[in-house]
């Protein structure tokens, strides 16, 4: 059975803390990528851009939810939560902003087998490929299909 080294992208593009957005977006739709790696210049992950994250910039923001109970309004965790991560990409200028720091990530040695469930299993477009917080490489369903019909 195949690794993930074995069918990753090895040197994808990636981009800086502090890389504008506008930039961000263009290098996607000029290389016709879904995602970008953000990494500092050792080349440690520190988390990722995709599509879904630069169109929040032009979507409505959901105000936290409360209840009222008591004479008082509590806010619920799980709307504030989801609040600030609305409005820090809304307002975000530079990938830091804007970047999902709760990404996937596999082990070059982990199977395809193993890969491909893990993709599955939680619906991801991609996942990056990191050893010692260290950038290898990236694996899209693409290159899942490119394995499964031999090539």
């Amino acid at each position: 059975m195949k690794s993930a080294q074995e069918i990753m992208s090895t040197d994808p593009l990636t981009v800086g803390p502090e890389t504008p957005v506008k930039d961000i977006a263009q290098m996607m739709v000029e290389n016709r990528i879904r995602c970008l790696p953000v990494v500092d210049e050792g080349g440690k992950v520190l988390g990722v851009v995709d599509e879904e994250d630069l169109v929040h910039q032009d979507a409505k923001i959901h105000f936290p939810s409360f209840i009222h109970f008591l004479d008082s309004y509590i806010m619920l965790p799980s709307s504030l939560n989801r609040f600030e991560k609305e409005l820090r990409q809304a307002v975000g200028s530079v990938a830091h902003d804007v970047m999902e720091n709760d990404f996937r990530a596999v082990n070059p040695t982990d199977s395809v087998e193993e890969v491909a469930t893990l993709m599955n299993d939680k619906d991801l477009e991609y996942v990056l490929v990191v050893e010692d917080e260290m950038l290898q490489g990236l694996i899209t369903r693409a290159d899942i299909l490119k394995t499964l019909i031999g090539g």
